[in-house]
């Protein structure tokens, strides 16, 4: 995991926090990576915040002497909003650069050169970044010890006044969904490092998207818990200036229920929301993540999951006008997330994935979809297929969602083409609640599997 600092271009008027999820293949014999996977950028400081982009990336290293390598590579991404000029919202970017190894991690100097072909942001810049490598599978000789992971799945009530969204002219209240990855940071499970992603709906802040990390601090019997993050928010008419943001809240966990308090609030704006939220905790341990050295794991108590990655593109087309009153026209975009097989026999299996989709043609850049999914397949040996349900929320780009909620029905066809790799194709049918773009969607991805343990 690769998080980079980046200053555009002044004629950008942007600061962006980019953040990689890479897998790492090493080769002992030319002392070369090679690291391929998924990247996100985001807005926190200039006059654009709410502006996103997520997107693929692949790199190579290169040993020069002990902690020293030369790295290479390049990205393609999709993204927009808070009115950049993005145009069809495609990007590519080519980096060079150093890195240095010690024990507590990598830093990151590279050269980069991004752009947007089709709108006018472009930029030649230097970045600097850190790089945590996390250890993949339990090394017996060393005896790793994994701290606890938790996932939550988010649901908030914003409270919105006319100070904080352009949409509104008097006081709404506004829905917000997310996820939330976290990981204990020390052997009393008191303090956790957590990663959020969410999206709004209802009260006119569909388009609205927040990314975000922080600590979460808990009493020892987890009943009691303060969590603080920092991170970038915008879109759906929220003020937010140049993105960066902070949410505060504090709250209490019953068994796996969380109610909480909390205040969103930009830090370039004048946007500050009180909420209320209730999520769904679930505590695990995972081959995959921090850890010390000095605990015991046996593989005989553990139960092996596929953790899937996916990766593609996909093409909707939709009838009707936008809020401009001009015709949808067909888009295409990037799609990628990531899945687990949550349950199996020898005939059948249950994947469920939390994926997006963000626009890359047909003049919406600033289009996103943050989508959940739940695939009931038959299996054979070389093929799967079944059915498809699918729900999210979408906005941005001058498309007409409605209230930002989505329902996607749909079917999916797998393919066998390596050990742990399959091409999936998906066809679905979107409708969103209250709004006029209804696209059918045809998608084709590549799910690369990790068998992760977990106790």
């Amino acid at each position: 995991m690769t998080i980079l600092f980046e200053p555009l271009e002044s004629s950008n008027d942007m600061m962006w926090v980019t953040q990689r999820f890479e897998l790492v293949k090493d080769y002992t014999k030319t002392k070369t990576t090679i690291a391929a996977g998924l990247e996100t950028q985001s807005a926190v400081v200039g006059n654009y915040g709410g502006f996103y982009a997520f997107g693929f990336t692949s790199g190579v290293y290169q040993h020069i002497r002990p902690g020293l390598f030369a790295h290479v590579g390049a990205s393609i991404a999709s993204g927009g909003g808070a009115g950049a000029p993005d145009g069809d919202g495609l990007m590519y970017r080519g980096f060079a650069g150093m890195s240095v190894k010690s024990k507590i991690g990598v830093v990151d100097l590279a050269y980069n050169h991004i752009d947007f072909p089709s709108g006018a942001i472009t930029s030649n810049h230097i970045s600097i970044g850190y790089t945590h490598i996390f250890p993949y599978l339990i090394d017996d000789s060393h005896h790793n010890y994994y701290y606890p992971t938790y996932f939550e799945l988010i649901t908030n009530l914003w409270f919105l006044g006319p100070e904080d969204a352009s949409r509104n002219s008097e006081p709404v209240q506004s829905a917000y969904a997310g996820v939330r990855v976290g990981q204990y940071l020390n052997s009393k499970h008191t303090v956790g490092g957590e990663l959020q992603l969410g999206a709004g709906a209802l009260g006119n802040i569909d388009g609205y998207m927040n990314y975000s990390m922080g600590l979460r601090f808990n009493t020892p019997s987890q009943r009691l818990f303060f969590r603080t993050h920092l991170g970038s928010g915008g879109g759906g008419g929220v003020y937010t200036g140049g993105g960066i943001s902070t949410m505060v809240s504090a709250g209490a966990q019953f068994g796996g229920h969380q109610f909480s308090v909390g205040q969103w609030t930009a830090l370039s704006d004048k946007a500050s929301i009180p909420f209320v939220s209730y999520s769904r905790h679930l505590d695990f341990k995972s081959s995959l993540g921090f850890h010390y050295r000095g605990g015991k794991h046996s593989n005989e108590d553990s139960r092996e999951v596929a953790l899937k990655i996916i990766a593609g593109a996909g093409q909707q087309r939709s009838s009707g006008m936008d809020r401009n009153g001009i015709s949808y026209n067909s888009m295409s975009g990037i799609a990628m997330g990531i899945g687990i097989e949550a349950w199996s026999n020898d005939q059948y299996s249950l994947d469920t994935y939390g994926h997006t989709f963000w626009a890359a043609s047909g003049g919406y850049g600033a289009y996103a979809e943050g989508l959940f999914s739940a695939v009931f397949l038959k299996n054979n040996k070389n093929f799967r297929f079944g059915l498809d349900l699918t729900s999210g929320i979408a906005g941005g780009g001058g498309i007409d969602v409605g209230s930002g909620l989505m329902i996607a029905p749909g079917v999916q066809v797998e393919r066998k083409i390596g050990s742990l790799s399959n091409l999936k194709m998906n066809l679905r049918q979107k409708y969103f609640l209250g709004g006029t773009y209804s696209p059918a969607y045809f998608g084709v991805e590549l799910i690369q599997s990790l068998p992760v343990q977990l106790w």
